[in-house]
Formats: C-alpha cells, sequence, structure tokens
C-alpha cells in the first residue's frame, strides 16, 4: 500500500534507470523524467496508474502490446526501450523529447495554418504507415499523442493502448482508455479496429489543427461518440479562411463513417497530402462508390436508425463500477492513514512545495503576448528580444503612422506562447517611410541578440571583437554607425563586442609594500614572484617594499604571466634600493600580411615614442595593427605607441573588391596651332612706338587691349 501512496522518485528500476521528478499525467500512466544511469541519457519512463495495476487482464495486456511496440524502429516514433515492472509499479521506459505536443501548439497559437500542419500530418502518417505493416494499430491518434522536437521533428508517443491487427475485437473497456473526440465509429460502437481507425483519428486531428476547433463535442462521451456514428463533420474551409478545397476533401474522406470509403491505406493519404503541398488546386479526397459494408450480424448497427445507445452506454458503466470498487479501497486504506496522518502531511507539505517550485520554473518560459499596436518598435524588440521570444518583422509603407510604429501583430493579445518553442513566431508589421531605419541602442545587450535583431529589421550586421575590462564579454560596447543613425536596409552596421583582454598592462607598483602590490596585480589578472635577500624575504609582506619590477610599470604582457618584484625594506626604497639595471634599448619589429608596405621597425631607447606607418599596394587597402597576443591595437594606418620592451607588430592588408573599368571617352583633338604673324623686315626701331615686344595674338585686334587704337601697336600712323 505504502508503494502506491508515494511517488516513486529517487526510486532505481532495472538496476539501472533512476527516477527524477513526475513531468506529465495521462489517463492510464503517469510519465516520469528519468536517468540511465549507465550513459547518463535522459529517459521517459511511464508508470501504470494504480487503478490499472490492480487489473490482472489489463497487465497481461499492457506487457504484451509493450513489447510488440519495442520492436518498432522509425524516426517519427518515440523509441520504446523496455517494459518491465518494480514492486508494485508497472513501467514502460521510452525516448525523452524535449519538445512540446501538438494540442499545445494549437492552444498557443489558434490554430496551425494548413503548410505548417500538413508536414507534420504527412510524418505521422508515414509513422503509422510503418506501424500497420508490421502489424500495430494505434487506436489513440490525437494532438496530445504527437510531439514536436527542438529540430521540428513530429513523433508519435503513447501506443500504450495499441494491439497488435490481428488481436481480437476490441472490448468496451478498451473504448474507455482513448479518447472519444478522437475516436472512429466503429472504436465508438466497439467493433472492429484497423489501420483505417487510425486514418479517421488522424483525419479528426487534422481538421483540429487547421481550424483550431474539434469537429465533434457534446455534454457527455456517449453524446460525442453517437455524433461520430451519425453526423457529417463541418467543412474546414467554412470555418477558417485559406485552407484548400483540396484539403477539405482529403479530411472528409479520412473521416467517412465507412472504413471501406476511407484511404486504405495511410501510404495513400500521405501520397495525397504530399501532392497537396505542390499543387494546393488539384483533385484529392475523392471517395468511390464503394457500398457501404454491412453491419456484422451480432451488432446490428444502424450509423442512422440504431446507434447503439446501451451499448455505448456501458462505457459510463464500467467507470461507476471501477468508482465503486476504489471507494471501498480507500475507506480501508484511511483507517491506516489515520495512525500515520502526522507523517503524511509533512511529506505532502515536501511535495507540494517541491512540485510549486517545478511549476514555478516551468512557468518562466510562457509569455503572455500584449497589444503592440501604436508602441515603438525598438522598444517593443528589446522586450521580446529580452523574453526570448521567437519574433520576425515586416514593414509597411504608410503615411497614416510614424515610422517605427508597430501596425499590425500575428498573435492577438493575451495568447500565451513558450519561449522554448521556436514553431510560435510572432509577425510584427511596422510602419516605415520608403526603406528608412533608425538605428536603436544596442549597448550592454548580447551581441548574438543584436545581430538577429538587425537582420530582422533588414540591415547586414558584420560582427568585430574588441577587448575591454570595462564591458562584460558577450555584450556590445558600441555600433558604427552609432545608436539612432537613419538608415536604409539592406546597409551595413558594425556591431564592436567585448571580449576579454589577452594581455594586461603591468600596474605601478614600486614604492608599495608587497601586500598592496599584490592587489594590484591580482586585479590586473597578472601572477607574481616576490625576490630579495634572506633577510627581506623574512619580513611580512606588509614591510617588504617593491624597489623595482620587470617588466616595468607600463608594460603589456599575457594576461596570468609573472611580474617579478625585487623588494627591500623601507630604508631600501627611499635610498633608491639597488635595483637590477634594464635593458637601455628595445627592438620594434614588423611583420606584414598582405600586399604592401610597412615603416618604422628599429631599435629605440625604452620609453621612447614610436610611429609605424602602412602603405598599402596598389589594388589593396589597410586593415589594422595587431600586437604580438593577437589584440588589434589599431586601425589607423599610422601606430603610434611608447617603447616599452621589444616587441613584434603585424599590419594587415587586403584586397579592393575588383570593380569594371567605366569607358574611357575619345579624347577631343587639339585645335590647330594658329600661324603666328610675320615680323615686318624694317621694324620700328622706336622701342615706344609699341605696347608689346611679341608678335601679337591673331585673336586680338592688336597687343593693346584699348579698342581705340589700330591692330598692331607697333606701327603707329
Amino acid at each position: 500500500m505504502a508503494n502506491q501512496v508515494h511517488g516513486p522518485e529517487g526510486m532505481i528500476f532495472a538496476n539501472k534507470y533512476r527516477i527524477v521528478k513526475l513531468i506529465g499525467s495521462g489517463g492510464m500512466a503517469n510519465v516520469y523524467l528519468g536517468i540511465d544511469m549507465n550513459t547518463g541519457a535522459n529517459v521517459a519512463i511511464k508508470i501504470l496508474k494504480p487503478e490499472f495495476s490492480s487489473d490482472d487482464e489489463f497487465i497481461r495486456r499492457f506487457d504484451a502490446e509493450a513489447k510488440s511496440v519495442a520492436s518498432l524502429n522509425h524516426a517519427n516514433i518515440v523509441k520504446v526501450y523496455g517494459v518491465g515492472h518494480e514492486g508494485n509499479f508497472r513501467y514502460i521506459v521510452q525516448e525523452y523529447i524535449e519538445g512540446i505536443t501538438v494540442k499545445d501548439l494549437i492552444n498557443q497559437n489558434g490554430h496551425l495554418d494548413w503548410k505548417n500542419a500538413v508536414p507534420i500530418v504527412i510524418q505521422i502518417g508515414l509513422a503509422l504507415d510503418y506501424a500497420h505493416q508490421n502489424g500495430i494499430v494505434h487506436r489513440d491518434i490525437k494532438p496530445q499523442n504527437i510531439l514536436i522536437s527542438r529540430d521540428r521533428v513530429a513523433k508519435i508517443t503513447d501506443f500504450g493502448i495499441a494491439r497488435a491487427a490481428s488481436s481480437t475485437t476490441i472490448t468496451m473497456t478498451g473504448v474507455q482508455m482513448g479518447s472519444v473526440h478522437y475516436f472512429s465509429p466503429e472504436q465508438a460502437r466497439g467493433g472492429n479496429v484497423g489501420p483505417q481507425s487510425d486514418i479517421y483519428s488522424l483525419g479528426v486531428s487534422l481538421f483540429e489543427m487547421v481550424t483550431g476547433r474539434l469537429p465533434f463535442d457534446g455534454d457527455s462521451n456517449v453524446a460525442i461518440a453517437v455524433k461520430h456514428l451519425q453526423e457529417t463533420p463541418p467543412v474546414p474551409s467554412s470555418l477558417m479562411q485559406g485552407i484548400p478545397k483540396g484539403l477539405d476533401s482529403i479530411i472528409a474522406k479520412c473521416m467517412q463513417k465507412s472504413p471501406e470509403r476511407r484511404y486504405q491505406t495511410m501510404r495513400q493519404l500521405v501520397t495525397e497530402l504530399d501532392s497537396l503541398l505542390v499543387d494546393p488546386n488539384g483533385v484529392y479526397g475523392v471517395i468511390t462508390n464503394a457500398p457501404e459494408k454491412p453491419a456484422s450480424s451480432d451488432t446490428n448497427i444502424s450509423f442512422r436508425q440504431d446507434p447503439e445507445y446501451e451499448k455505448i452506454s456501458e462505457i459510463e458503466k464500467s467507470a461507476e463500477s471501477r468508482r465503486i470498487s476504489r471507494f471501498r479501497d480507500n475507506v480501508l486504506l484511511a483507517l491506516i492513514i489515520v495512525v500515520i496522518v502526522g507523517v503524511l502531511i509533512g511529506i505532502g507539505i515536501l511535495v507540494i512545495r517541491a512540485v510549486g517550485n517545478a511549476t514555478n520554473i516551468e512557468q518562466n518560459t510562457d509569455y503572455e503576448i500584449e497589444n503592440y499596436v501604436g508602441l515603438k518598435a525598438d522598444e517593443v524588440t528589446k522586450k521580446l528580444d529580452a523574453a526570448g521570444v521567437n519574433y520576425t518583422v515586416e514593414y509597411q509603407d504608410t503615411d497614416a503612422y510614424e515610422p517605427g510604429i508597430i501596425i499590425a501583430q500575428s498573435i492577438r493579445e493575451g495568447v500565451i506562447v513558450s519561449t522554448t518553442n521556436k514553431l510560435s513566431n510572432l509577425v510584427l508589421t511596422i510602419s516605415s517611410v520608403g526603406e528608412s531605419i533608425i538605428l536603436q541602442d544596442y549597448s550592454d545587450a548580447n551581441y548574438k541578440d543584436a545581430y538577429t535583431s538587425l537582420k530582422k529589421l533588414g540591415l547586414e550586421p558584420v560582427l568585430r571583437p574588441e577587448p575591454s575590462d570595462k564591458v562584460e564579454p558577450g555584450l556590445v560596447i558600441r555600433t558604427e554607425p552609432e545608436a539612432n543613425t537613419q538608415l536604409l536596409r539592406g546597409e551595413s552596421v558594425i556591431i564592436i563586442y567585448a571580449i576579454e583582454p589577452k594581455s594586461s598592462i603591468v600596474p605601478d607598483v614600486v614604492g608599495n609594500t608587497v601586500a598592496e602590490a599584490v592587489k594590484k596585480l591580482e586585479e590586473a589578472s597578472l601572477n607574481y614572484t616576490v625576490e630579495g635577500s634572506s633577510e627581506v624575504l623574512a619580513l611580512d609582506a606588509k614591510k617588504q617594499y617593491v624597489i623595482i619590477t620587470n617588466p616595468v610599470a607600463g608594460t603589456s604582457v599575457a594576461r596570468k604571466s609573472s611580474v617579478k618584484l625585487y623588494v627591500g625594506t623601507k630604508e631600501d626604497y627611499q635610498n633608491g634600493g639597488t635595483p637590477t639595471p634594464t635593458p637601455p634599448q628595445a627592438v620594434v619589429d614588423i611583420v606584414v600580411k598582405g600586399s604592401g608596405t610597412a615603416s618604422g621597425a628599429g631599435v629605440y631607447e625604452l620609453n621612447t615614442q614610436v610611429t609605424l606607418t602602412a602603405t598599402p599596394a596598389t589594388g589593396c587597402k589597410f586593415e589594422y595593427w595587431v600586437d604580438s597576443l593577437g589584440n588589434i591595437v589599431s586601425y589607423s594606418v599610422n601606430f603610434t605607441f611608447v617603447v616599452k620592451e621589444s616587441t613584434v607588430y603585424t599590419v594587415v592588408f587586403s584586397d579592393l573588391p575588383t570593380n569594371t573599368p567605366a569607358p574611357t571617352d575619345t579624347p577631343t583633338p587639339p585645335p590647330p596651332t594658329p600661324t603666328p604673324t610675320p615680323i615686318p623686315d624694317n621694324p620700328n626701331p622706336n622701342p615706344g612706338g609699341g605696347g608689346n615686344q611679341n608678335p601679337p595674338d591673331p585673336n586680338q585686334g592688336g597687343g593693346n587691349q584699348n579698342p581705340g587704337q589700330g591692330g598692331n601697336n607697333g606701327n603707329n600712323g
């Protein structure tokens, strides 16, 4: 009795599987997260509820059917690793899938677009076709039993009430195990169940996916079962716009009352769905005029005139009988519980707290969609990015709103979506004028989130790391261009984000005690060693004073490298100490990557200011300077620094993109050179007679600009 009252958490089944926690519950079983102690892999362990564990006939069927399902091996079927029992616990060990059920997807989105729903049903159809070929009928196909993994693979789970197709007719107790909303008419009346029963249930599931509602509903299981037997389901496109007529016909054929009028194999259904995706306007779901198969003589069921209400009501009578039996058992159990009620109350409080904590953790992945229409897009996208909500952005040119305002959203206000589910996508329509976008401020945002956000805005982000001690690695330092700049879609934005520096600057600790120096070195991510006379090293660290360091203060060194501290007494420091002489000169060398040259290398005295200059070759461009530790130190062709030690800098060039040369215009020939005016044989010797000693310009009237004079100022009359 104790094993039935308390959960199995912490127990080990089959000397291999350790039960961790409860992760789900169904009509027949509870599902627990388990760990395979041999491999460390997560598994799902389905444990029958106590009311079924005491039914010998049910246990026999459960074991036989679980073992038959374990033989199935298909990419779209949740794997069954084994079946067994531990004490009073009957269990199945299954593959653990991190994902979401199709039912949850429907609840989150209202319905699924038919172009998303059909590929899911195709995957499930292929899996069921494989099971049918191996003699297994699922008998409980519904959105709750279809999982979508994180990589968007659909998988069938819960073959718990499946049985070999060659077995005998289903019992009324068996009917109770499934879900009446998805039952085929033959299941509802307790008739023979075959592959066509799964086709009917898959048709009901597809109906619910694309419309967001069930084809039949009612106040009781019996009322719903009767509707499956008698009523015609509504046409999906009448409930949801955009559904092609071909899909209406496919669903209608799946949900025919007679199995002979449905698809005869799951493969036929998959083939038509696949064709529908290629040509939505084609003709599908054609129902042959084969006569309805007469009802078997032992049931005499007429779909319209005699729906067998009494036989269907046996479902609820069977349930009532079990409830009465459980009540008697509970009375006896209550007498025992009274004795140990104190202990149980304590355990109950612990369990409630544990379940409450687990519930709170899972609720943190849910997000309630708000009304974003009329709000600024950059504020909303920042909020969605922080919450991890999957969204995309579309732009619409309009004069009714200012640019950057949300004018429509695809998921209505109040809908709960899971932030871990990538299939739930919120589409935001943003007003724009032409192609302009205002760049928002991404400072201190995760660079990956900034990259994704800019991509969604239609910009081309470029990542550039930059060492920083002030900004946490992975966060954005700034963008180029800066925030609030107006850009056109398609333009590039450089995201400069922080990385942990590869180098540190040696701090100035001369004159500090060793205790003070060590604190500064640790803050700079540097190690240290202490050297000095044995008498000084024997003193307390607070009485040892740093006289000199190697390397000296201001030197760039690799992080976690060691700095030597030469120490003495306070008097030694005040008297100048006896420092170890440092090299008077340092070598600066340059390595060139790409096509170009660089100048400035050589031997310099310490603390000298040096400028290195990069010159790219024709057809190339300068990129940046890199120090010996791989850090980018300058994006300028002229890099100036103070020499502290011998070092090597690398200059990086890259090729310019090749452009098609513009056509060269044909040069216009120069005008002919004018023939100079001949000089007379007897020029006037009087130099004052002419204003110009050179031959006159043939384009002018004379050597003088005064129009009142003759054509040649050298021959005045």
